[in-house]
């Protein structure tokens, strides 16, 4: 279009132009006080011949419904209608000065002052005319000259009203934006004040971080160092060999067991004879059983040569068959029995012995320093998370003051849309 308008010689129109006026958003609060100073004050001005009036109109009603008040019946008049007039006219009278009484101007006169003014005048007018409406109908049958007094007094006060009431609209938009805008000021300002605390917050939390990173990895370092040392080296030998003493162990402690588990049965046998006396046994007998049954490798070896007399006693009531098995059982367990316990006891000591190394070796620095690795792995997954909220926190507050700006920019579009805002940011 403007090139168009060159080319044919034509000056671009003034009224074309835009130009904004920029206002820091520091001097908003200044800017906004000025708008509703002159706002006031051009109000102040325009509703002082209002304000004239309405004391004149005010004064006019307050004599009219005195005349009313004091009227003397004239003219004949059913007697019923003239008592009926002066009841009601004491309601109107009583209403009338109700009103006065309650809608004397205030000496604040600026905007919201004016307006609170008119609203309370006009709801107590309402009241007064909702009030008297009825009892006037007869009060102006008998009095119809005061009455018409009053009436004409209560219109001329409600054209102040209604002229009041214009003056107010003109300026209630701006008004009403000056006030949201002031509200949206702190609204920002707050925001801002909390995003900046949350951002500090983030940043003290983000340097922990890479503190407790560095204390981590000298942590990290120093335990791959001890594993690397002669104490660690050590360490890792004694668990492998004391690995070894438990599975050579086991495996004696499996192989004695083998000797004398065949025999539970009977011993359970002999046992039961024992406690029923059917056979009788002698005290170191029955202790060196009872010590078979529960853990065979505590077995005396003298007991199994006794055991096997006690299978050749013909006294044992046992079958024949059984105890000719039994027999053999024992016969064999005597025959491997001192071998079997001897690899089991050595195995037993060679067990100890590795144990009593890996509990005297240093095994507290390799502990110590898995602990604090540990330790501060946690606290930075916690700050991590702790940051991660942060962050989230901070968009939603960013998200919340963009959404505060365009509210203040709408309210400031109603005062001025030639202006514009500057944050700073």
């Amino acid at each position: 279009m403007k090139w168009i308008k060159k080319l044919l010689g034509r000056k671009e129109d003034s009224s074309e132009k835009t130009d904004f006026k920029e206002i820091s958003f520091e001097d908003l609060p200044t800017w906004l006080d000025t708008r509703s100073q002159k706002i006031s004050s051009g109000v102040e001005k325009d509703v002082s011949g209002l304000l004239r009036e309405f004391e004149v109109s005010l004064s006019a009603l307050n004599e009219s419904n005195k005349r009313l008040a004091e009227a003397r019946v004239e003219g004949n008049f059913d007697i019923r209608a003239v008592k009926r007039a002066k009841s009601n006219r004491e309601n109107v009278t009583k209403q009338v000065t109700t009103l006065i009484d309650k809608i004397k101007v205030q000496e604040n006169k600026d905007f919201r002052a004016l307006e609170s003014f008119y609203a309370t005048a006009t709801q107590n007018l309402d009241t007064c005319l909702e009030n008297m409406n009825r009892s006037f109908r007869y009060t102006r049958v008998v009095f119809p000259e005061e009455s018409k007094e009053v009436s004409e007094s209560l219109a001329s006060l409600g054209k102040v009203f209604n002229e009041l009431r214009e003056v107010i609209l003109v300026n209630k938009k701006e008004m009403d934006a000056i006030e949201a805008a002031y509200s949206d000021i702190n609204e920002v300002e707050e925001l801002f004040a909390s995003i900046a605390a949350n951002e500090l917050e983030l940043e003290s939390r983000n340097q922990k971080i890479q503190v407790l990173k560095t204390e981590t990895s000298d942590a990290s370092q120093a335990l791959e160092d001890f594993r690397k040392g002669t104490a660690w080296q050590n360490l890792q030998r004694l668990q492998a060999e004391i690995t070894e003493a438990e599975e050579k162990l086991s495996k004696a402690e499996a192989g004695l067991s083998s000797l004398i588990l065949p025999l539970s049965g009977h011993l359970s046998r002999i046992k039961k004879l024992h406690e029923s006396g059917r056979y009788t046994l002698k005290p170191e007998i029955k202790k060196q059983l009872d010590i078979c049954l529960e853990d065979p490798t505590k077995v005396d070896p003298s007991f199994l040569p006794e055991l096997q007399k006690i299978f050749e006693d013909n006294t044992l009531d046992m079958q024949t068959q059984k105890k000719e098995k039994a027999l053999l059982q024992v016969k064999a367990a005597i025959s491997g029995f001192l071998e079997r316990k001897k690899e089991y006891l050595e195995a037993l000591q060679e067990f100890g012995t590795k144990k009593a190394e890996i509990e005297s070796s240093d095994t507290g620095k390799l502990t110590e320093l898995e602990h604090k690795e540990a330790e501060l792995l946690s606290r930075i997954s916690l700050l991590e998370e702790d940051a991660q909220d942060s962050k989230k926190k901070l968009a939603a507050l960013r998200e919340e003051l963009e959404q505060r700006k365009e509210k203040l920019l709408a309210s400031i579009s109603l005062i001025g849309s030639d202006i514009k805002i500057n944050f700073g940011l």
